[in-house]
Parts: structure tokens; C-alpha cells; sequence
């Protein structure tokens, strides 16, 4: 009878401890850096240290800042911009430092600090009047707009709505002026998109009209996301206005655009539920506005997992202190910095080092050779760069740990099965490798991914000769998470056919295909070996086909084993 190795139940809970690591690590709201604009950054980093130009330094600070708002983390964007205001201001470029002034204010209002959004703001626009740049005073009015309206929104006490009313309508005006004035296509939406949430909070008609005029300018534009915004923001408005058909059509449409991008912003999706939530509820459809409001608490619940504002406070305090007591040289910023960041990557390690005790050893000998090397600038550039790629190696460095333990062992069904668990983490380590390497973000080519993992499974078995029959398109992308479980079964797939189908089989074939139509994947594995026998006896099934299951309830698919000429695996499954 033919069936899959049984595995020891030390590996078990292994790869179940490794699965709970993963989930829990993509528990994090954090958005993955834009690899192209990171590239450019690291560049313009080593051009500086180089160079040793500290103007070209801030400049890579700013860009490293940007790269992480758009990321969501709001700590280390406040932190790179803090860097490179430390240099500005010792350059006194008033139109750079207004414009980081500008980017702290923007951080500050999307975590609802109000009061540090407009002292930041109120410095922006300062820095940019003295500047004498009509477009960047133009913003300046934009920006201070937008935090007022901000606390006007807030604010409930009467005695100062005034005050506040007048302050909104003074930037937005003069803004709006402005940016007349200046025929700037951009800097008109921006006014017009200002004015049209005053008038929104107020609930007057003049709020659509604005918004056209916002939504015309980003639509020659070509800004798909702030075009999906001012869509969000006329549904809103025609709700609140009793209009809640044309609501819900603007919002649709609004959701259609938003869909499309590839960026994800947590108080937009908020937003969205939290129209859809009241625009069910005005039509009594009590079910979907309760699927709304769960997904409203559901992203309230992820927002508080991942505040940060005392950490990000304690950085403005220590940046403040700093400042007033001492400057400290360039070069010294650039070590510290480095410091910060192989200790929170000291920390992750450690979190490993409980599931991986020889990860441990090797972490720490890794890290004690940095700091023997600190001293030499340019062998710690290179380990800095070397630790903004250990999160792609760890999966590398856990099959080799794999491979040396395998070597150490003489019990032959413990070697075997560290070997196959070897394989397996080998699956996720090509998939992480394509994933870095490849040019589509989080997004799989499943021809390449497939090839390199039969190959490679082949080879430890010592199958590199077999003839392998591969049907799939050349272009076949899928998301990460159920590539990974693809790849686990047809490494599972590959495996059993070296040790079963082959051994006694003059010339093994070996076959896959897979499609993918309409979001439906289609998987077919085949070899020509006895065939599978007893694999739905769930008190005989081995490790191997257990995981396969699992794979494919992960997937929400079905599979089925078949006998025709060979062994037959087929599986169907959305992505």
C-alpha cells in the first residue's frame, strides 16, 4: 500500500509554533515600504554617506520619511523626518524645513493631535512666508485650511465656533485665491476640496459644488485616490442632505476606484463603513448595516492595537531636549540611527530565538562582529544595508540551521523528516525571494515559483534528470498567501513522488498544470507511478497529506485523487 512518510511529532509542533509566529506578525497594520521608492532612497543614502554630504543626507532622511507615512508607521516617519529637520536647520533652507514642518503637521492630524498638527503647521507656514515661494505659501493656506476644519469638526463649544469659523474661511479663501492666481491645477483642488468640507460640516449645498470642482481637478489630474476621496465625501454629503440614492451611487463609485489602487488607508476604509452603515440603517436593512458596523469596530479594534502616540511623544520630547542642551555631529546622528535600528532588529531576533535556540547563536555572533566593525564607516554602511534585507534571509538561515541539524543526526526516519521540513521552509524562502525580487507588489509569478520549487525538490532527491511536463501560462499571477499554499502542496506532491513513483520506474514523468479563469485556479499533478491508495482513511493518513488538506481548506477548495495511467491530484480553488 502506497502512502505519504509519517512525520515526528517534535516537527509538528515545529511548523505549527512557525505558523503562529507568521499569523501573528501579519496581525501588524503596517503596509509594506513601496520597494521602487525605497531602492531610490537607499541610493541617495549611500550617495550621501560617500560623499559625506550632509544636504544629501536630510534628503534621503525626508524620502525614508515619506516611504514609511505612506507604510502607516508613524513612529519611524516621524523619526527620519526629525533627522533630516536637525540638518535643515542648521542650513536654514526655509522652504525644506517649512516643507518638513508641513509632512510633521500631516502625521499629527492622522493621529488626531490636534494641538501639536497646528503648532506644526503654524511653523510651515512661517518658514514658507519667509521663503517667498507663492506656491509653498499656497500650501501653507492649505494646510493650516485643513486643521482648523479639523478642530472646527471637533469642537462643540459655541463661544468658539466663531473664532474658529472665521479662521477656516480666511485660509481657505486666501488659499483658494492663491491658487488662482497661480493657475496650479493641484493646488485648486486642494482649495476647493478645503472649502467643500467647511461647507460640509455646516450643511450647506455649497459643499457639492466645491466638491465637482475638487473632483474635476483631480480627474485631469489623473489622482485616483484623492479622485475616490472627493467621491467618498459627495456620498456623504448627498446622505446628509436626504439624497441617499445619488449617495449611494457616488459611494459605490467612490469604493470601485478605492479598490482598484493599490495603496490602503485605515480612516478611508472607516469612512466607507461608516457610510454604508448609516446609509443601510436609513433603509431599515438591519443585516448589512450590521455587517457595516462590524467592520467599522472590527478596524477601530486594529487602530487601537497599533497606537503608538506615547512612543511617538516621547521622540518629540527626546528631539525638543536634544535640540536646546546640545547639537551633535552628522556623523554621530547616522551611528545612532543605526544603533536604533539593529536594536529593534535585536528584538525580533529574540522573539525568534525562543522558537530557533541555534538562531540565537547565530544572531548574536552576526551582531557582535557589527559592533566590532562599527568603528569603519564603510563596513557599517554595508551591515546596515545587510539588515534591511534579514527579514528575506531568516527563512534562508532557518534551512540551512535545518541542513546542519540533518548532517548531526543518525536516527533515519528523525534525519528524513528534518529534511522534508527542510523543503517545506525551502517553499516559503523561493516564495519571499520572489516576492523581493519581483517587480509586482505581493503578487506571485506562479510559473516561475512553481518551476524553481519542482527543481529544487527534484534535486535533494536526486531527480534533476526527470522529465518534468509543465502546462501554465508564463504571466500567472496570484497573491502571496495562497501561492504559499500551493507551493506546500506541490512540494508535498513532488516528495512523494521521489520516494513512491520513481525509485522502481525506468522512466518517471512527472506533470503540472495549472490555470486560472474567472479567479477559479485549476491544479492538476501528475506522475507515473502505482497511484495513491487509502488516502481518505483520515486514522492511516501520514503528515503529508494531513497538510495537504489543510492547504486546501485554508483555500476554501476541493481536491481529489484519481488512478488513470499514473497517479492523478487535482484541486480546485478562488483566489
Amino acid at each position: 500500500m502506497r502512502k505519504l512518510p509519517n512525520k515526528i511529532s517534535g516537527l509538528v509542533g515545529l511548523l505549527l509554533i512557525m505558523k503562529s509566529a507568521i499569523s501573528i506578525a501579519q496581525t501588524s497594520t503596517f503596509l509594506p515600504l513601496q520597494p521602487e521608492k525605497l531602492k531610490y532612497a537607499q541610493e541617495v543614502e549611500s550617495e550621501a554617506l560617500a560623499k559625506k554630504d550632509t544636504l544629501l543626507m536630510a534628503e534621503a532622511y525626508y524620502l525614508y520619511g515619506k516611504i514609511h507615512v505612506a507604510a502607516h508607521d508613524y513612529l519611524k516617519a516621524k523619526d527620519y523626518f526629525m533627522q533630516s529637520l536637525r540638518i535643515m536647520e542648521k542650513h536654514r533652507d526655509l522652504e525644506k524645513i517649512g516643507r518638513l514642518y508641513l509632512y510633521l503637521s500631516e502625521l499629527e492630524i492622522l493621529q488626531a493631535r490636534n494641538t501639536e498638527a497646528l503648532k506644526y503647521g503654524r511653523l510651515a507656514f512661517s518658514y514658507f512666508q519667509r521663503s517667498g515661494s507663492p506656491k509653498r505659501i499656497a500650501a501653507g493656506y492649505h494646510r493650516m485650511a485643513a486643521i482648523y476644519i479639523v478642530i472646527y469638526k471637533s469642537n462643540v463649544h459655541d463661544n468658539l465656533k466663531k473664532s474658529l469659523h472665521d479662521s477656516v474661511l480666511y485660509y481657505c479663501k486666501r488659499g483658494e485665491r492663491m491658487a488662482y492666481e497661480l493657475k496650479d491645477t493641484m493646488s485648486i483642488a486642494d482649495a476647493s476640496d478645503r472649502l467643500g468640507d467647511f461647507y460640509r460640516y455646516q450643511k450647506s449645498r455649497r459643499a457639492l459644488n466645491y466638491y465637482q470642482i475638487a473632483l474635476k481637478c483631480y480627474q485631469v489630474l489623473g489622482h485616483k485616490h484623492n479622485e475616490a476621496l472627493i467621491m467618498q465625501k459627495l456620498a456623504t454629503t448627498h446622505l446628509a442632505m436626504s439624497q441617499p440614492d445619488k449617495a449611494y451611487e457616488s459611494a459605490k463609485e467612490a469604493e470601485t476606484i478605492y479598490n482598484k489602487l493599490s495603496i490602503r488607508e485605515t480612516q478611508t476604509e472607516k469612512e466607507f463603513a461608516a457610510f454604508f452603515e448609516e446609509y443601510y440603517r436609513g433603509k431599515k436593512d438591519w443585516q448589512n448595516a450590521h455587517k457595516q458596523l462590524k467592520i467599522l469596530f472590527d478596524i477601530e479594534r486594529n487602530q487601537l492595537l497599533a497606537d503608538r502616540d506615547g512612543a511617538v511623544s516621547r521622540l518629540a520630547v527626546e528631539y525638543e531636549t536634544e535640540k536646546k542642551e546640545v547639537q551633535l555631529k552628522n556623523q554621530h546622528n547616522e551611528l545612532e540611527l543605526s544603533k536604533q535600528i539593529q536594536q529593534n532588529q535585536r528584538r525580533f531576533l529574540a522573539a525568534l530565538s525562543i522558537l530557533f535556540l541555534v538562531a540565537t547563536v547565530a544572531t548574536t555572533v552576526f551582531y557582535q562582529l557589527f559592533r566590532k566593525n562599527q568603528r569603519l564607516s564603510q563596513q557599517n554602511a554595508t551591515l546596515v544595508r545587510e539588515q534591511n534585507h534579514r527579514v528575506k534571509n531568516n527563512l534562508q538561515l532557518v534551512s540551512s540551521l535545518l541542513s546542519l541539524q540533518a548532517n548531526r543526526l543518525t536516527d533515519e526516519a528523525a534525519k528524513t523528516a528534518v529534511e522534508e521540513s527542510q523543503l517545506r521552509i525551502e517553499v516559503m524562502a523561493i516564495l519571499q525571494r520572489k516576492l523581493y525580487d519581483g517587480d509586482q507588489l505581493a503578487m506571485v509569478n506562479m510559473s516561475e515559483f512553481i518551476k524553481e520549487l519542482v527543481g529544487i525538490a527534484l534535486q535533494s532527491f536526486g531527480y534533476e534528470q526527470t522529465k518534468v511536463d509543465y502546462d501554465m501560462a508564463l504571466s500567472l499571477l496570484i497573491a502571496a498567501d495562497p501561492a504559499l499554499r500551493i507551493g506546500l502542496i506541490v512540494n508535498e506532491l513532488v516528495a512523494n513522488a521521489c520516494k513512491y513513483a520513481f525509485p522502481k520506474n525506468p522512466n518517471p514523468i512527472f506533470g503540472i498544470a495549472c490555470t486560472l479563469q474567472n479567479q477559479q485556479l485549476t491544479l492538476k499533478v501528475t506522475d507515473n507511478g502505482p497511484g495513491f491508495q487509502g488516502v481518505e482513511n483520515r486514522k492511516n493518513q501520514t503528515f503529508g497529506m494531513r497538510l495537504i488538506q489543510i492547504q486546501v481548506q485554508q483555500l476554501k477548495g476541493t481536491y481529489r485523487f484519481k488512478k488513470e495511467q499514473g497517479s492523478i491530484f487535482e484541486m480546485e480553488c478562488k483566489v
